[in-house]
């Protein structure tokens, strides 16, 4: 019952007082709550429930585990690594836990119906943004796609979502439609029907509101892998007539509620007509396969791909074929495409395990074909692995969360096999050990991510109004809780450049660019040095930023400022 509810809020998890609300919040959640659930299972398991189920897909599971610690070996940023081997095993944590629970088919009806639930929530209120705007939160103060479609913060990410969501409600409208007789003429079963009908109706509609291209792909793809799946079993004919009156209120619905509105919104119609994003990830593609190529075996370390890619990025646009590209330059931590960024974070080895894992999951279709809510967690999956091709999925929390613990539904639902461990004490202590230490490892990230996105939201507050002596007591904070972390060097730089102590301002900034990639920082500290009359650092420093984002133009603008400053400056010396 906790990973359901987990699972349910996850999604639903909005912009809260933080700095980066919509990856923290949930970052947190997760990690909290999966310690949460196992401390639970410790406190509640009986003797005879120590058990562990054997699954094939706990082969490349533990190798990715194993490659992602070997990878710490060669890892430029060790700290990035433990942060992310944290993450890693919270994860593996997570499917423990769910392949555990998930292995009894009320457990996965309850799954199912809480993930069916916080779809149908998150459908209306994408519907109403879509129709009316945010009809509670005040999102106007954000950019660009974060302020509008649904609590996820982004209108790809919620459309992968509901594309879940819709698949998982598919598998469950299916399975109350193949009711006994005797259970058919139950009361509570006709309304969970119709009511299961309206919430996948709703969906659809929203997963359309979307304009996510992707995740309408995945969808699709998901919902044919289902049908093909379904199709092998002999009492799974879907009734024709009765599909016939959903499909055109839905399609009539879809006409007035979605069409007709975008017809008239020219900004929603570019958005969607947009081939810049495309362009964008052919061109991310081509610097991932250039870090692939120099490290093909052994990646260059778990978590480290935004530290490396502006680097390669900054080489390949040396070369002639990459001048097409020259507006989709970015900062970017994503390769938008999870495969690519396994292997140049992992290696080849890290790729054919994960390539090992899908390939288990995805031959799971014909056993499961008889058990419609497994199937469609089955094919939400899949949606995932889809989408996965063209973003991230499986670099955000909560369609993260979502891949674990519908991979659990799935091999849960084949497993038969279990091994014991209550047979002796030695495992159960270690178990009960291990479970320990991670909690205490969990609640304590969970408090520092926690303290530091706080402290960083006073920061920016106290800065953007002036307020120097509390802004500067919230960023002390938040670099105490994540020393390693950009932002709070960043801000540190920004309040003693605003303050006019630019040498301690350079100070802060040069420990900020060792941590990261950032445009404000190199602007604050070409600043800083221009203040300082160090006009050939600043010089330098631009051209730096130049040379790595040749799409902006203000470096060379502040360039060319400069170099007529140190010739009249070089006049008058003469």
């Amino acid at each position: 019952m906790t990973l359901c509810l987990l699972v349910a809020l996850m999604p639903l998890a909005f912009a809260v007082p933080l700095f980066e609300p919509y990856i923290a919040t949930k970052e947190i959640l997760i990690q909290a709550g999966t310690a949460t659930a196992a401390l639970l299972w410790l406190l509640t398991a009986r003797a005879n429930s120590w058990t562990l189920a054997l699954t094939s897909a706990w082969i490349p599971l533990l190798a990715l585990v194993l490659i992602g610690a070997a990878s710490m070996l060669w890892s430029s940023s060790p700290s990035t690594f433990l942060e992310e081997g944290q993450r890693l095993l919270t994860y593996l944590l997570l499917f423990a836990l769910a392949l555990h629970s998930m292995r009894q088919a009320e457990y996965q009806t309850t799954l199912a119906t809480a993930i069916m639930l916080a779809g149908a929530i998150e459908a209306v209120y994408v519907l109403l943004q879509y129709s009316f705007g945010d009809p509670i939160f005040l999102t106007a103060q954000l950019a660009g796609k974060w302020q509008t479609f649904g609590t996820l913060g982004n209108p790809n990410w919620t459309g992968e979502f509901l594309a879940v969501a819709a698949l998982v409600s598919l598998g469950r409208l299916i399975d109350l439609r193949k009711a006994s007789p005797i259970e058919s003429a139950q009361s509570a079963r006709p309304w969970s029907r119709q009511l299961t009908l309206v919430a996948l109706i709703l969906m659809l509609l929203a997963l359309a509101a979307t304009l996510a291209r992707g995740a309408w792909l995945a969808f699709i793809i998901g919902g044919v892998a289902f049908l093909i799946a379904r199709r092998r079993y002999r009492n799974a004919q879907l009734r024709l007539k009765s599909s016939i009156l959903p499909l055109a209120i839905t399609g009539a619905a879809g006409v007035v509620i979605i069409l007709l509105p975008l017809l008239s919104n020219q900004a929603a119609i570019n958005h969607l007509l947009n081939i810049k994003s495309a362009r964008g990830r052919i061109w991310m593609w081509a610097v991932t396969w250039t870090m692939i190529r120099d490290a093909p075996w052994g990646g260059h370390g778990l978590g480290t791909f935004g530290l490396q890619f502006p680097l390669y990025q900054a080489r390949a646009f040396s070369q002639a074929w990459s001048a097409p590209f020259m507006a989709n330059a970015s900062f970017t931590s994503y390769a938008h495409n999870d495969y690519l960024q396994l292997w140049a974070e992992l290696g080849l080895f890290g790729l054919l395990a994960f390539g090992a894992l899908i390939w288990i999951v995805l031959k799971r279709g014909r056993a499961l074909a008889g058990d419609p809510v497994a199937l469609g967690c089955w094919a939400a999956v899949i949606s995932l692995l889809i989408n996965a091709a063209v973003a991230f999925p499986l670099h955000l929390p909560t369609t993260l969360m979502l891949f674990v613990v519908l991979t659990a539904v799935v091999e849960g639902a084949v497993s038969k096999k279990t091994v014991g461990l209550s047979k002796s004490a030695f495992p159960r202590i270690a178990i009960v050990l291990l479970i320990l230490i991670f909690c205490f490892l969990a609640y304590r990230s969970s408090y520092q991510r926690l303290a530091t996105e706080s402290a960083l939201w006073r920061a920016e507050t106290a800065l953007d109004s002036g307020r120097w002596n509390e802004a500067e007591t919230a960023i002390r904070a938040a670099i105490q809780n994540a020393p390693t972390r950009l932002d709070g060097q960043a801000m540190l730089g920004r309040l003693h450049l605003e303050r006019g102590e630019y040498a301690e301002a350079l100070t802060a900034l040069n420990q900020a660019m060792k941590l990261g990639f950032d445009v404000d920082v190199y602007d604050w500290k070409a600043t800083a040095l221009e203040k300082t009359g160090q006009r050939a650092e600043a010089v330098a420093t631009l051209n730096e930023l130049a040379w790595l984002r040749p799409d902006l133009q203000w470096p060379r603008e502040r360039l060319s400022s400069l170099e007529q400053a140190n010739e009249i400056h070089e006049e008058n010396k003469r």
